[in-house]
């Protein structure tokens, strides 16, 4: 066997930011996507030694593992939207009601609920048209008689 002897490719040092520090503001993924562990995989099949292929076992281990996170992704997702569904519903169960909304600041209003709207903030309901978070309300009552027309 004859030893092999590798050459160093020239690096630039220069940042591609233009910053001075020359590091990244670009912060590194956490976790690998379904595609980036797709293209390893890929990759892993395309450089293997022809001489000396993946481990059936081992391959089918790793196929295994990924099916099982593609379901319980896909599980995470039906559940999400269960979720939000059961939101919507709850809300649109208060349509007519009294409810106390308290927002970030502590700030409690008070007001009957006229109408349930799905928004990207989330399921809102509206007091005197305003939109509320769902999330918000911290108090359901019948409107008082009083109240009522």
């Amino acid at each position: 066997m004859t030893p092999t002897t590798a050459t160093a490719s020239p690096v630039s040092t220069t940042p591609a930011s233009g910053s001075a520090s020359g590091v990244s503001s670009r912060a590194p993924k956490q976790s690998l996507s379904q595609q980036d562990f797709l293209k390893l995989l890929t990759i892993q099949l395309k450089n293997q030694d022809p001489l000396k292929p993946i481990d059936d076992n081992s391959f089918v281990t790793t196929m295994a593992q990924f099916t099982g996170l593609e379901q319980s992704s896909q599980i995470l997702a039906s559940l999400k939207q269960m979720g939000q569904s059961n939101k919507v519903l709850a809300a649109s169960g208060m349509i007519g009601r009294e409810v106390t909304v308290r927002d970030s600041f502590g700030k409690e209003t008070l007001g009957e609920v006229d109408a349930v709207e799905t928004t990207d903030r989330g399921v809102m309901v509206k007091i005197a048209d305003v939109l509320y978070s769902f999330d918000d309300i911290v108090r359901v009552a019948p409107v008082p008689e009083t109240k009522r027309s």
